[in-house]
């Protein structure tokens, strides 16, 4: 477990939860602030319209979204929250948690949030619960805020940022490239070359809308990787992101003829599995949002799918 510290300054509470009632536990805080916070079953962006709704009393009164809330006054739902995500007892691992992030051991095969037809199942459903909310009861001690994404496909490590300033602080040392991430991969092939870099611009393939390809107006797109093992039909890799588009590392190996092994969208042979592929996010290492100290989290190659 990551031992955070804490800088002064106004942290939302964890509260106290009980059937389906919060009880506030900080000062000062606009109900629609609490509500953003923990009432996570539903959109961070509903919160404003589910209390002009009506649907959230305080104290067995309707509430109102700008009022300051006390310690101790009772939140309740007691109308329609529309759309909702339902917590759900998956099991995910977790490797390190402190009072503001977590960081989980993403299965292979499973969503990082909700999407189309999948609305259970996801690790979203997961955090959720690990956050203390059931299906009963909506109030979670925390918003479950994923910091980058996983591949459905992909297993490993995913950044849970558990305040909303945190979860804009880890966003933007992604985007500086501040935070060093490494994948496991394997893939179809006899990959020549101990290492190298993969610098391909990357845009949406003009063949299929879904999948990404090298294309001579795409963004920028930078891929380091090194020959860890060699069979006579695969090779597996060890690879570093100097950037993140979507599927890059996908997209980056399948234009060197080597596609992810299972990895079908990117010209794969079918595997044993349809929803999982041979992507491992292995490492990640950072400066902590909180208070700068480096931390660093691993999980074995083999491991979730």
């Amino acid at each position: 477990m990551v031992a955070g510290a804490r800088a002064p300054g106004r942290v939302p509470s964890r509260g106290m939860m009980s059937a389906a009632r919060f009880v506030v536990a900080a000062p000062g805080l606009r109900l629609v602030d609490v509500v953003r916070q923990h009432l996570a079953v539903i959109a961070s962006d509903r919160s404003g319209p589910v209390i002009a709704s009506g649907a959230i009393q305080v104290n067995g009164r309707v509430g109102t979204i700008n009022e300051v809330v006390a310690i101790g006054d009772v939140l309740a739902v007691a109308g329609e929250l529309g759309e909702v995500v339902v917590p759900e007892a998956l099991g995910v691992a977790v490797i390190a948690e402190d009072d503001d992030l977590l960081v989980v051991d993403k299965p292979a095969g499973m969503h990082v949030h909700p999407i189309g037809a999948h609305r259970g199942g996801t690790l979203l459903n997961a955090l959720l619960w690990h956050a203390g909310a059931r299906p009963a009861q909506p109030w979670a001690a925390w918003r479950p805020r994923p910091a980058h994404r996983l591949d459905r496909g992909a297993s490993g490590l995913v950044m849970i940022a558990k305040h909303a300033e945190i979860h804009d602080a880890l966003r933007g040392m992604l985007e500086a490239h501040a935070v060093q991430r490494r994948y496991r991969a394997t893939v179809h092939g006899w990959v020549a070359a101990e290492r190298g870099t993969i610098d391909a611009p990357l845009g949406r393939d003009p063949a299929n809308d879904y999948r990404r390809a090298v294309v001579p107006d795409g963004r920028p797109a930078v891929t380091h990787y090194r020959v860890v093992r060699r069979d006579p039909a695969t090779t597996e890799l060890e690879l570093e992101l100097a950037t993140g588009r979507t599927h890059q590392i996908r997209a980056h190996l399948a234009s060197l003829g080597h596609p992810i092994a299972g990895d079908t969208l990117y010209g794969a042979p079918p595997g044993a599995s349809a929803t999982t592929i041979a992507l491992r996010a292995i490492a990640l290492e950072l400066r902590h949002p909180r208070d700068g100290r480096p931390v660093a989290w691993s999980v074995e190659r083999a491991g979730s799918g």
